[in-house]
């Protein structure tokens, strides 16, 4: 790969949404060309990313967390099948930045909140936290490479590949753009003289969909809320058989003649507690934290969704202006649209009330005809933005699906090897002890 990339964000909201709509196209197809002779099954293709191995870095100033990324793949596009790279949180943040500005229509997967607790208790650089972000980090590397359009990518590409990221990051040349375009693709000023708008016409498809979102966001919260408590229980029993193994090997001092068996029922529940110690862990730094990752995917979709409402009001108000523009050219053609006062003053001013009126009537109909290009305009936009924000749903369904099933897959894993554990423990001992 070349070290010359230079990245520019699209330069109008109709650019941006042909762009990804041309790249959605070419993403479905069965086949695409890679060269000029061989046709690669991108069905085939995958990119399959690990995050692991958290490590601080510069322990004097500026000390930082990285994270080792090891990627398998089979797509002809990487020099390897095998690669692995480190990278810093900031460039996890980086990489997002550059995709939400280059795919406005996609609802690029969110990565772990930066704003947390352990930031102002000093303790970012903890295994807790460290194991959590690693968790959510590796969620976020796993949905972009399941999304259709997003693992297409040439800046993830780089960022999961590249040794010369660092060079790429300062090599990168981001177009400000001053012409009102927010980095959503949407208009700022549009945004905010529309905000407490709705959308007229709402169809039943995304009507749907908002009520299932809103659905799964509440079963979500109250699953959380669940295990939370669940969470609390693991730890008070990892405590408590702590504390009562300790007080068994107490009294096995006392009862030398059955200091054996005492220190063989220590060791059961030491084995136990644990177990639960175990059971806490994957709840609180894998299962819980794949909750709130998919709460915040959801919330992703919501905006995504809010944007593509914002395009549906655009053309409304459009709508509405060019109506009423075309209300005023037929008044004034049938002789409305001014008043006995009027006449009155353009009579005593000397005005050529016949001239006023026709100047009137033209500037009218070149407003019409501007209005008339700009409502197809926004017909287009907010059609497309309609059909990618359906695409979109359907690649977080999917996504989502896969989720559920792996943390589903590995909660009931991590319960039955608590219990395969506990039965083999206690056989063993009762087994010493018959």
């Amino acid at each position: 790969m070349s070290n010359n990339f230079v990245y520019e964000p699209l330069s109008t909201e109709r650019e941006a949404s042909q762009h990804t709509e041309e790249i959605t196209t070419k993403a479905s197809e069965l086949t695409i060309n890679r060269s000029s002779s061989t046709k690669v099954d991108i069905g085939s293709l995958y990119i399959n990313s690990e995050v692991k191995d958290p490590q601080k870095e510069n322990d004097g100033q500026n000390p930082y967390i990285s994270y080792l990324i090891e990627t398998k793949s089979n797509d002809p596009i990487f020099a390897k099948s095998e690669f692995s790279i480190r990278r810093r949180f900031s460039d996890f943040v980086f990489l997002f930045q550059l995709l939400v500005n280059d795919y406005p229509t996609s609802a690029v997967p969110p990565l772990p909140d930066k704003k947390r607790l352990e930031y102002f208790k000093g303790d970012r650089f903890g295994s807790e936290f460290t194991a959590k972000r690693t968790a959510s980090l590796n969620r976020f590397l796993k949905r972009l490479s399941l999304h259709p359009v997003l693992k297409r990518s040439k800046i993830y590409h780089i960022f999961i590949e590249s040794q010369d990221w660092n060079s790429y990051k300062q090599n990168l040349k981001i177009r400000s753009d001053d012409s009102g375009v927010a980095a959503d693709g949407g208009i700022i000023t549009d945004v905010f003289i529309n905000a407490f708008k709705t959308a007229n016409q709402q169809s039943k498809e995304f009507i749907a969909i908002k009520e299932r979102s809103d659905k799964l966001d509440e079963n979500i919260n109250r699953i959380d809320k669940i295990f939370q408590k669940i969470l609390k229980r693991y730890g008070d029993l990892e405590q408590d058989y702590f504390d009562f193994s300790y007080q068994i090997k107490k009294i096995s001092q006392l009862e030398p003649e059955l200091e054996l068996p005492f220190i063989k029922f220590s060791d059961g529940l030491n084995s136990l507690s644990l177990g639960f110690a175990n059971l806490k862990n994957f709840l609180d730094n894998d299962y819980l934290i794949s909750l709130k990752d998919l709460e915040h995917y959801i919330s992703s979709i919501k905006n995504l969704i809010k944007l593509k409402d914002q395009k549906q009001i655009d053309y409304e108000a459009l709508s509405e202006y060019l109506n009423r523009s075309i209300g005023d050219k037929e008044a004034l053609v049938h002789g409305g649209g001014t008043n006995f006062f009027t006449n009155k003053f353009e009579e005593m001013t000397g005005q050529n009330h016949d001239l006023n009126k026709r100047e009137k009537i033209h500037k009218l109909e070149n407003r019409i005809e501007r209005l008339t290009k700009e409502l197809e305009n926004s017909k287009k936009v907010s059609e497309n933005f309609e059909k990618q924000t359906l695409n979109e749903i359907q690649y977080f369904e999917n996504i989502k699906s896969i989720e559920l099933k792996d943390s589903l897959n590995d909660l009931a894993d991590n319960n039955i090897k608590f219990y395969k554990d506990l039965i083999t423990k206690w056989s063993d001992i009762q087994q010493s002890l018959g």
